[in-house]
């Protein structure tokens, strides 16, 4: 795993088939409530296994949609985990989960969930931490081309149309950094990419 921005760690799977990572995030405790937190978990290597132990294990399992299930079983099992779903994703997906959790909740004690409607998942939620001005996404942009974001192919969404429109309430968050579960993740000016895509499409 790479710090990539204080106590923000990531890995990444490389897809030949979309052509770009799976990322992971792996966040250190930053609330003495909760412990540390894993979003969207592709597999790591047994080099960033050890590291995770070496950091204090996993806590919290966070999926941001149906389609980010990925490794978590496994971490779940391996850490003792739990996993926390979004609830209108909860009835879609076939693994063991804990908890779900629903638009506004505060997750981790640091996180604010932020459902986008009409995405690919109907539950598709952004993780907001508001103190630190980061956003995490799940599959409601990619980062592709790199520095920049746009959505998948057409064919996953329902209406692209609406699912162009869900993006616009990421535009009334204040954030920097954009940390993207699919492709290249944007370190500053993360907001001005997504404004740019909502205000061009």
């Amino acid at each position: 795993m790479e710090e990539i921005l204080k106590d923000v760690y990531t890995w990444s799977v490389f897809s030949p088939e979309k052509g770009f990572n799976f990322n992971g995030w792996f966040i250190l405790k930053q609330n003495p409530l909760f412990g540390n937190v894993v979003i969207d978990p592709p597999q790591p290597s047994d080099d960033d296994l050890t590291q995770i132990r070496s950091l204090g294990g996993v806590s919290e399992i966070i999926i941001t949609n149906r389609d980010h299930v990925r490794w978590s079983r496994e971490l779940k099992n391996k850490f003792d985990a739990t996993i926390r779903m979004p609830s209108a994703d909860a009835g879609l997906v076939e693994i063991e989960f804990d908890s779900t959790y629903d638009d506004g909740d505060a997750l981790a004690g640091f996180l604010q969930a932020v459902h986008i409607p009409n995405n690919k998942s109907p539950g598709e939620t952004a993780l907001y931490w508001q103190h630190r001005k980061i956003l995490i996404l799940g599959d409601a942009l990619i980062g592709e081309p790199p520095g920049d974001v746009s959505l998948l192919p057409s064919e996953k969404y329902d209406d692209i149309t609406l699912a162009r429109n869900g993006i616009s309430v990421l535009v009334e968050l204040d954030f920097d950094a954009l940390l993207l579960s699919d492709g290249q993740p944007i370190l500053k000016g993360g907001k001005i990419a997504v404004k740019n895509f909502v205000e061009g499409n």
